[in-house]
This record gives C-alpha cells, structure tokens and sequence, in this order.
C-alpha cells in the first residue's frame, strides 16, 4: 500500500532514514520498491537531482510502476521542469488512470503551464474518486512503496 509522506510527516533523523534506504537499496539494485524509496528518501533531503535518478532507475527497472512515474512527475516540477513532468504523469496516468496520486499530481503541473481548465478537469476526476483528493495538493508529495 503506498504511503503518502508529507512535510509534517519528515520527522526524525534524516540522516538515519536515508540510510536504511541507501542500505535497501544497494541490496536490491534491481528492486523498483527500493529504488523509489531511496528517492523518496533523498527528496526529502533536497537533493532532487539524486532523486530523479533514483526514481529514473526503478523505471528502467518495471516501466509500468505507477510511484516511480509519479514521484519522478513531482521531482521534475521541483526541478522547473514541468513539460517532462506532465509527460511522466501521462505514463503514470496510462498504467494506472485511477491513480489519485499521479490525478492530482497531473493537476497541478498542468496548472503551472497555465493549461488551468485542463487542470481543473483532471483535478475534480480526482475528487470523484476520492472527495479529499484535492487536500493532496499543496503538499504535492512523493510516495514511498511497501
């Protein structure tokens, strides 16, 4: 079950959490789980870049893993980056059209390249499938795996 993770939620040593990450993930370099939780893991401590090709390798990895697309869409928006990021979110999109995640993280790219009726659309199909999908907006976070 993927966990939403949060600024609030950023509690505790991150130093520490980084690394039990890096340790998952140097076990498993073929594990996309692992992958996408070590990039949550260094977003959380800024270095997006690091991020993004934590989240890059786990595609490569299973191009059809809906949290790395998305968490890869989030950390290109962070980066300024938001053509790619609207391209990850399709991907994200087509592998899972429910994906409340990667709807409101969608929603929010397209409204920063101004496209805001496309945004409100895409936006309120997630409130349809989940009436408290717009609260996950401002924190427009990564996801980490189980």
């Amino acid at each position: 079950m993927p966990q939403l993770v949060t600024p609030e939620a950023r509690k505790g040593n991150e130093r520490d959490t980084s690394r039990a990450y890096s340790d998952v993930a140097t076990e498993g370099l073929h594990d996309p789980a692992a992958l996408n939780n070590r990039g949550v893991a260094l977003e959380r401590q800024g270095h997006y870049e690091e991020a993004l090709a934590a989240f890059s390798a786990a595609i490569l990895c299973d191009n059809d893993d809906v949290y790395a697309w998305n968490n890869r869409a989030v950390i290109l928006t962070r980066l300024d980056r938001p053509q790619e990021a609207a391209l990850a979110c399709r991907q994200a999109l087509a592998i899972d059209r429910s994906c409340i995640f990667a709807l409101v993280t969608y929603g929010m790219v397209l409204g920063r390249l101004g496209n805001y009726p496309e945004a409100e659309r895409v936006l309120a199909v997630a409130e349809d499938l989940d009436p408290q999908a717009r609260a996950l907006y401002p924190g427009n976070s990564t996801m980490t795996r189980a």
